[in-house]
Order: structure tokens, then sequence, then C-alpha cells
């Protein structure tokens, strides 16, 4: 018995680092989305950017303001993934319990306040991390050339 839980350990941890590094996979493209989006935002807003420069804004209250809002935005998209996530797993639970078909096996789906932290501040990371660059160019737009 003792061995074949060590077994079915060793493969559960070799599920869980591939699912990892798919999970790894997806936020990489999720924030390059992320920061695609925030870059054509900078581009629309071009005469905010101006307008606030020339009223007194200075470029690191330009930078966080475009943090700000693709930290929001993350949060957001991370915050339902989780909602949905946990939701379909309290759904999936009684039926893989009723699946499996024995009395005595019951499948409770656990969502600890670890997981929802995790999730929360990787969303908030990513935020930050593909946040910058598109912060950046907006902050270091030229006033001159914007009112042109």
């Amino acid at each position: 018995m003792e061995k074949a839980l060590k077994q079915f350990s060793s493969q559960m941890s070799i599920i869980t680092t591939f699912i990892s590094f798919i999970a790894a996979i997806s936020l990489f493209i999720a924030g390059i989305g992320v920061m695609n989006m925030m870059y054509i935002s900078v581009s629309e807003r071009t005469q905010e950017i101006g307008i606030r420069l020339a009223v007194g804004a200075t470029p690191f209250n330009i930078m966080m303001q475009f943090l700000v809002e693709t930290v929001i935005l993350t949060l957001t998209g991370g915050l339902l993934g989780f909602l949905g996530g946990a939701g379909l797993a309290h759904l999936l639970a009684p039926l893989l319990s009723s699946a499996i078909g024995g009395d005595g096996i019951h499948i409770h789906a656990h969502i600890s306040i670890n997981a929802f932290l995790l999730a929360f501040g990787t969303s908030a990371a990513v935020g930050l991390i593909f946040g910058i660059l598109p912060a950046r160019q907006a902050a270091n737009k030229n006033l001159i050339d914007i009112l042109r």
C-alpha cells in the first residue's frame, strides 16, 4: 500500500508541474494581450495625456495612471477567473461523487484563502509587469509633439 501511495504521489507531482507550466504560458500570453490593450489605450488617449501634461501633471502621474488602470484591469480579470473556477469546482464536485458511484466516496471542493491570495497576487503582478512599458511610453510623450 505504501508503494502505491508513493507512486500516486509521484504521478500527482508530475501532473501538478505540467499544469503549472501550462498556467505560466497562459499567464504570459494574457500579459502580452494586456500590454497590447494598454498600448492601444495610450495611443488613443494622446490628447488626454497632452492636456494633463499642460495643466501640470508630471510624467510620474501619467505613468501611475496607466499602471493603476492596468492593475485594476488584471485584478478584475483575476477575480472573475477565480470566482468562475471556484464555482465550477463546487458544481463538479457532486457530479464527480455521483459518477464514481460509491456511497462512501464524497468529493468536496475546498477553496483556501491561500489560493485566493495567490490568484490575487499573480493577477496584480501580471498587471504591473506587463503594464510598465505602455505606462512608460505614455509618461515619456513630448508635450510639444502632442499639441501639434
